[in-house]
């Protein structure tokens, strides 16, 4: 095994650069895509891997992600992870042993378990976590790599879906642990009730709203009438919260309806 490792950036906080040495050791190739507008001088800070050339605006993710792809190919890799910039590993050295012994033409998707979700080892009828997915590079490269125009948000359910359209597995290994943050993980409390609040942007609402509903048409056979509805209303549950606990709450608001209307109607169009 060859391993291939990207993680996209933005803005980065200085933490981001021990989450990249929590596995930069044992990644044959690192890159870092800088999706920083102008550029992070942060990333000058970098001791390992190489940064990718950004393009001065944010790419979003599948985009830096099939540009790895094509990179690592080129680079005689075999595998390639998948990381969020606010993600890192405890025990990554495990997570790699395991990947090196794991061949099966059959499993498109390796993921690890997610704070501290030790499940056992097996297979896996879930979407995977685009942050510390591993990928077999000719499989991936078969079913056309990452749906670019999703941009972010459900990146990794589609591709998830489409590995498994095809017939092939998504494998979960234990013995290591990805720690991954959620927005800003905020816990307020309402009516004696604890309510979790992630505090995304407009543009991540937008785009986890459309894109949701994108896969409905991409995968019809994947969602029932009653999936669709629960999806609706907790789309409308999502407004409340945001008008009760967050800030900027009507840019997310119109960027919620926005990306619903542009799902139904099966528009790509991008975030404005």
């Amino acid at each position: 095994m060859k391993l291939a490792t990207v993680v996209v950036v933005y803005n980065p906080k200085p933490e981001v650069l021990t989450n990249i040495a929590s596995y930069a050791a044992q990644s044959d190739v690192l890159y870092v895509w800088d999706n920083t507008p102008g550029g992070s001088p942060l990333l000058e800070q970098l001791t390992v891997g190489r940064v990718m050339h950004h393009e001065h605006r944010n790419m979003g993710l599948p985009y830096p992600y099939n540009r790895a792809m094509e990179a690592a190919l080129n680079e005689g890799c075999t595998h390639l992870m998948t990381m969020d910039q606010d993600s890192r590993f405890e025990e990554f050295e495990n997570y790699y042993d395991q990947l090196a012994k794991s061949i099966d033409e059959k499993i498109a998707i390796f993921t690890p378990p997610i704070n501290h979700d030790r499940n056992s080892c097996g297979e896996r009828y879930q979407n995977s976590c685009q942050s510390g997915s591993v990928y077999p590079l000719h499989i991936l490269q078969s079913v056309g790599g990452f749906r670019e125009d999703l941009f972010i948000g459900m990146v990794d359910a589609e591709i998830s879906l489409k590995v498994q359209e095809r017939g092939y597995k998504i494998y979960q290994l234990v013995g290591c642990n990805l720690v991954h943050e959620v927005g800003s993980g905020r816990t307020v409390h309402f009516l004696g009730k604890s309510v979790e609040v992630t505090d995304y942007s407009p543009l991540r609402h937008y785009y986890d709203s459309r894109n949701r509903i994108l896969l409905w048409h991409e995968f019809p056979y994947d969602v029932d009438a009653r999936y669709r509805r629960q999806l609706l209303v907790n789309r409308v549950k999502l407004i409340f919260k945001i008008a009760l606990f967050e800030k900027d709450k009507w840019a997310k608001i119109k960027a919620i309806v926005r990306g619903t209307v542009n799902g139904l109607r099966n528009k790509v169009t991008p975030y404005e």
